[in-house]
């Protein structure tokens, strides 16, 4: 029998060696049913249907679970998830019926259109992405010799950057609402350190310096799990003010901590994104007259925070952990004043009246 269970995910997958038409025997495997019967049911299928002409043109989602098999193993489990969501929703749908090799630039482009009517710019580009990688990925496993995505290449539109923010004032009328000590603290830290969410979730007590008021960012939590962060560049310390500090010390205070135990969490289980986003959405009450900003635009509001007071751009990229100042700038430029009427009125010094009539003589 050619049906086997994966202790490791609870599934069954098919083994089988099939006859091609061309004399060769290839050997075709399928994973993920959840009973025996349904692998008994595409066992007969591959059988049924092992007419392949080319073994060298594998369907697309084939490829597309050879390339999963591939990166499951080199990268992390966050990347991982955001990868199988993608091609579930909308890479393999659109592509279930192709052979690797008869997918066209044409339907590249066609597929961009696909994306377009269904999402934002900004996640159209995240999915072609995914796309590009995949048929790197065929390429390396010589499948096909170029890649076609790649050589159309992403899509050409540009979607205007949207966030919203806090001011210091809207921000204290929030902390009002906030009545468990924990989570006030976190969203203090949220306002004033600019980290992600998933990098505060990660914070054990040992990334705390009461006596430098720095936070050590240098791990991120997702789905249960702490990861090293987004970018090298994230790797940061950050220093806090003493009102926050003395948040943290006073939580230490209250529950005697090991050092190894997560902050914002039980023990060595760090607190999870839903449990924040549920506790933060449950805030909002019909009578509450605040608005309601995105957990991730606390991120937006640390850097606004700053802009406002004045501090110069180099000082916001370095606490929220951009690789380049460049990237800091591109999101929050529309925040900086405009300088130029100043620096005109600068110039007007320059010359006189009386001596630009002596130039021009």
């Amino acid at each position: 029998m050619a049906i086997y269970k994966d202790k490791k995910r609870g599934t069954y997958y098919v083994s089988v060696y099939v006859e091609l038409n061309n004399g060769e025997r290839k050997r075709i495997m399928k994973r993920g049913f959840r009973t025996q019967a349904e692998a008994k049911t595409a066992e007969a299928e591959i059988i049924l249907n092992a007419t392949i002409e080319d073994p060298d043109n594998p369907l697309f989602t084939d490829v597309v679970n050879e390339y999963i098999n591939w990166y499951e193993k080199r990268r992390k489990s966050s990347s991982l998830h955001r990868l199988k969501k993608e091609t579930r929703l909308y890479i393999n749908p659109y592509f279930k019926d192709k052979h690797i090799q008869d997918i066209k630039k044409r339907d590249i482009m066609k597929f961009h259109d696909f994306l377009l009517d269904k999402l934002s710019i900004t996640t159209s580009k995240n999915v072609h992405g995914y796309l590009s990688a995949i048929f790197n990925h065929a390429v390396q496993m010589e499948y096909l010799t170029v890649n076609v995505a790649r050589e159309v290449g992403n899509i050409q539109a540009n979607e205007k950057r949207k966030f919203e923010y806090y001011t210091l004032e809207e921000f204290r009328k929030f902390l009002e609402l906030v009545d468990n000590f924990k989570y006030k603290t976190l969203f203090m830290c949220l306002f004033y350190s600019g980290a992600r969410i998933g990098e505060l979730l990660a914070l054990q007590w040992k990334d705390t310096d009461f006596n430098t008021n720095d936070i050590d960012i240098n791990k991120t939590a997702y789905r249960g799990k702490t990861t090293t962060p987004k970018t090298e560049s994230s790797i940061r310390k950050v220093k806090m003010p003493n009102h926050t500090m003395n948040l943290l010390r006073q939580l230490k205070l209250q529950t005697n901590p090991k050092d190894d135990y997560f902050i914002f969490g039980e023990f060595y289980d760090p607190l999870s994104h839903n449990a924040v986003s549920d506790y933060y959405h449950n805030l909002f009450t019909d009578d509450v007259k605040l608005r309601k900003i995105r957990i991730h635009d606390f991120r937006h509001s640390h850097a606004s925070y700053l802009i406002n007071s004045g501090y110069d751009i180099q000082i916001v990229s370095k606490r929220l952990g951009h690789k380049k100042i460049s990237t800091t700038y591109d999101i929050y430029s529309h925040l900086y004043p405009n300088k130029e009427d100043e620096a005109v009125a600068m110039m007007e010094d320059d010359f006189k009246a009386a001596d630009v009539i002596k130039l021009i003589k």
